[in-house]
């Protein structure tokens, strides 16, 4: 006689194993839908009833075979249940290391990028004050110093945040959160300045950021954005920002560690151990601003200078960001960030109007939980020149001193 083995069914086990394969097959299909509509150039009707949905866009594959959709797939489920491509070393690090995925191989920051390109937003108005050359001659030694091959230019902008709703700044909200502008202009800042010991502490996530030179709007594209020397990068920004502070009362530690190098990757992990360090040993700190420099680069390898004039001197622009969690690190108390960016870009914009862009929130964390005041200054852009950023700076700095001043 044959036995047969008894089958005993779980039916809460069975409908939620139903549940998760629907869920697969819906991510699955979500993800098939945006590598189609990532290959579709334009709009034409078919190809937009192709990407509103995964079945026909499977169903015609185009220029791309199955394969390389199944692989793509793969690649996409992976970045969403993983938030890494699986066997990519460089996926696994930027899901690792947020800031990793932010930067080119050059190691250039392109925060002002809008969906993965490096094109300009429309908002923004081109400058045309030295656009004929008289405040902004090309220094005729560095020029021929370029060879013709390795010349591209450098285009002066104007990216000053443009506000709405009656209120003095305007947030570039690259996350899913709603912000109260309002509501946060109403609160105190959570800055304590009257505990005894420093204030501030001014760091460099990536130290070896440079600027242009001077009195040229010409640039070798071959030469690194970048360098060691403390003179010419981010650095000698900072040193500016802690005079300007430490002039007005306010105790500032300036470190200067080259956290980016010998490796851009891991920079900010490298700069939060120190900024740990600091605020073991100093716990009085309440504001850690870490300096950098943005880059705009087109796809010519056109540079933009950001550019304003404060009292007669061409500055650099300069740019708040703040990071969330929304990308999963722990980062609870963000909207104090925010809220203590908003105060000190109130207090600036006030007395210079155009030299502030407007925040960039982020998803990142840009080891924005360490204090309740932590926040990135992007101080211009690779195309500007290092005076036009010690200038910008120096403005901001004064405005955040008097505001530091008033709590």
């Amino acid at each position: 006689m044959r036995k047969y083995k008894a089958v005993v069914l779980d039916l809460r086990k069975t409908a939620k194993s139903v549940v998760i394969a629907a869920l697969s097959v819906a991510v699955t299909a979500a993800a098939f839908n945006m590598i189609r509509a990532e290959n579709s150039k334009d709009d034409k009707t078919e190809n937009i009833l192709k990407n509103s949905s995964a079945v026909l866009s499977m169903a015609d594959y185009g220029s791309v075979s199955i394969g390389e959709y199944i692989k793509k797939g793969g690649r996409v489920v992976s970045k969403i249940f993983l938030g890494c491509v699986a066997g990519n070393t460089n996926s696994v690090l930027s899901g690792a290391i947020p800031i990793y995925n932010e930067a080119s191989q050059k190691g250039r920051l392109m925060i002002a990028r809008e969906e993965g390109t490096n094109s300009i937003p429309e908002e923004y108005d081109w400058a045309d004050k030295y656009a004929d050359g008289t405040e902004n001659s090309q220094n005729s030694d560095n020029v021929e110093a370029i060879p013709e091959e390795n010349r591209a230019g450098i285009k002066n902008i104007n990216v000053a945040q443009k506000t709405t709703d009656g209120y003095p700044v305007a947030i570039g909200n690259e996350t899913s959160y709603s912000i109260d502008v309002g509501s946060m202009l109403s609160q105190r800042p959570d800055i304590d300045m009257s505990v005894s010991g420093p204030k501030i502490l001014i760091t460099h996530t990536h130290a070896t950021e440079s600027y242009s030179l001077e009195n040229t709007d010409v640039y070798d594209i071959k030469a690194s954005d970048r360098s060691n020397d403390t003179n010419e990068n981010v650095v000698a920004v900072g040193n500016r920002l802690a005079e300007v502070l430490n002039r007005q009362g306010i105790e500032v530690l300036h470190d200067t560690i080259l956290h980016d190098e010998p490796s851009f990757n891991g920079s900010y992990a490298h700069s939060l151990n120190t900024v740990e360090e600091y605020l073991e040993r100093y716990p009085s700190i309440q504001i850690v601003f870490d300096i950098h420099r943005d880059s705009i680069v087109y796809d010519d390898n056109t540079k933009a200078r950001t550019l304003t004039e404060i009292n007669g001197k061409k500055s650099a622009q300069l740019m708040f960001v703040v990071g969330t969690d929304e990308k999963g690190l722990y980062n609870p108390d963000w909207r104090e960030n925010l809220c203590a960016a908003i105060h000190f870009q109130t207090a600036i914009t006030q007395k210079y109007p155009n030299l502030m862009r407007k925040i960039n929130l982020r998803r990142e964390r840009f080891n924005g939980h360490t204090t309740h005041a932590s926040m990135i200054i992007e101080v211009g852009t690779s195309g500007n020149s290092l005076n036009e950023a010690l200038n910008g700076i120096e403005a901001a700095g004064s405005c955040i001193a008097d505001y530091l001043k008033s709590l």
